[in-house]
């Protein structure tokens, strides 16, 4: 069957020529004024469906009259002159569920809801609208799910050498090989019914005289060939990586002659590395699409390269590095593929902690504080301290899971108090740190002589001048009795 396509399209299109002889030069004369819409009917009960259309501007672009291409049956009604839907395919509004109609705005990623009035919205080449039967109750309804995007690449050979690639090209919404062909090129095409067949590509014309047509083709993968696509490019829909070219070329009419680029893809392990953790990188999945893979050249996005299928590199410094993989083949085509790796830095808890007061009496209680310490790090979340073991340097520990406790020392001293932090899944795991803490003593009464090196109280600074107060008074009284007898 493969084999009869090109008859079958050749046949199509002389009869095409044959019928219609004065839309051809109209066609070549007049600016396109037919658009492409995608619509999605989303019933709110599991139910959905896409439909892709070709509207006429100007007069026949609204919401309205896409919706009128989109559904089997559709109800309004006519307030004045804005028409509001009542049912789409037999499903009516039925409080609290009506009919919205959203449109998806493709900048931001996100749909917006639009009008009520849905004949008075007109719209542009490549929108996509979606009407959702949805619980209303709750201002604003909730949008519908948010198309799909295909990733696909388109190549246009031009048939004189001239070759242009166009890689990871995103369609969102319907990814028809027309949708795919009009988002990397200006065409101009015809439409039979619902089918559209594509008249010119970036300004070069189906050639009738010399019989030189744009056909596409689609790359199968199983049998590394090209196969040609059926002859209405809005009826073949594309799926992840499929790869298609236009192909401007005469009777007898056979694939392009190149294939198509080497699709570069890659791994690595582990998949988050540490600082100075060796990680694999594997070029292994990368495919060759009918050339010979004879390079893989590597970029680790920190300034080193290298070649292989698969290599081995650390990194210096936590941060996310951009890696490039470039694939090249035999035929001379090449493919980038690029991943975001994140290298992180490991690091364990900090043990800190406060005694109140720093110099204390003997019995008196301390308020041993560790709010202050800071929790380890795995890589990505922060490990919290789940324990905190006290050994207070007087023969007594304590463990905690909260960071404040109190304890007393029972005599005098120089004390070194310590404190670790355990916070399981860091690395290191704990960490340690010791404060002095001075311990004085007050006897009976709240005073004392000199205690280990302690200044003397104030009791025996003032019974020593007192003393000396009443020896000298009674001198003076001694020599002046003496002097009188």
């Amino acid at each position: 069957m493969k084999e009869e396509l090109p008859a079958i399209f050749l046949v199509i299109m002389c009869f095409y020529v044959s019928i219609c002889p004065q839309f051809k030069a109209s066609v070549a004369a007049e600016p396109q004024t037919k658009i492409l819409v995608d619509v999605l009917l989303d019933y709110g009960n599991g139910t959905w469906k896409w439909t892709s259309c070709i509207l006429s501007k100007l007069g026949n672009d609204t919401v309205y009259n896409a919706t009128q291409f989109a559904a089997i049956t559709l109800n309004i009604t006519w307030y004045g002159d804005s028409i509001f839907v009542d049912a789409i395919d037999d499903v009516w509004n039925n409080y609290p569920y009506y009919w919205i109609w959203w449109y998806w705005n493709s900048t931001e990623s996100q749909w917006i809801m639009g009008p009520v009035a849905c004949n008075f919205y007109v719209l542009e080449d490549c929108d996509i609208i979606a009407w959702y039967c949805e619980d209303c109750s709750v201002w604003p309804p909730e949008p519908p799910f948010n198309p799909s995007v295909t990733q696909v690449d388109v190549l246009l050979d031009y048939g004189n050498g001239t070759i242009k690639w166009h890689e990871n090209v995103k369609v969102t919404g319907v990814a028809s090989v027309f949708k795919a062909t009009k988002t990397v090129a200006v065409l101009e095409y015809s439409l039979w019914d619902s089918d559209v067949f594509v008249d010119a590509i970036n300004g070069v014309w189906n050639n009738y005289v010399t019989n030189y047509f744009w056909l596409y083709w689609c790359w199968n993968s199983t049998s590394t060939s090209w196969d040609i696509g059926p002859v209405a490019c809005n009826k073949y829909l594309l799926t992840n990586g499929d790869i298609i070219v236009w192909y401007y070329e005469t009777s007898p009419w056979g694939p392009p002659s190149l294939t198509p680029h080497p699709l570069a893809n890659f791994t690595w392990a582990p998949s988050i590395p540490k600082v100075d953790e060796p990680v694999t990188f594997d070029a292994s999945a990368s495919t060759p699409n009918g050339g010979t893979k004879v390079k893989y050249e590597w970029n680790f996005g920190d300034g080193s390269y290298a070649l292989g299928k698969t290599v081995s590199h650390t990194y210096a410094n936590p941060n996310t590095y951009t890696v490039t993989l470039n694939v090249s083949d035999s035929n001379g085509l090449w493919s980038i593929e690029q991943k975001q790796i994140l290298v992180v830095k490991l690091y364990g808890p900090k043990a800190e902690f406060t005694a109140t007061p720093e110099t204390a009496r003997a019995h008196e209680t301390i308020r041993f504080d560790a709010s202050s310490s800071l929790p380890g790090w795995n890589g990505t979340h922060n490990m919290p301290i789940t324990k905190y073991h006290w050994n207070f340097g007087d023969g007594n520990t304590t463990t905690t899971t909260e960071p404040t406790t109190y304890h007393s020392y029972k005599t005098a001293g120089n004390y070194y108090a310590t404190l670790t932090v355990y916070a399981p899944g860091a690395t290191p795991e704990e960490d340690s740190t010791t404060r002095r803490i001075t311990v004085i003593s007050v006897p009976v009464g709240g005073y004392s002589l000199p205690v280990k090196g302690y200044a003397t109280e104030r009791l025996l600074t003032l019974y020593l001048l007192s003393v000396a107060i009443v020896a000298a008074v009674f001198t003076a009284t001694r020599r002046k009795l003496f002097r009188r007898l």
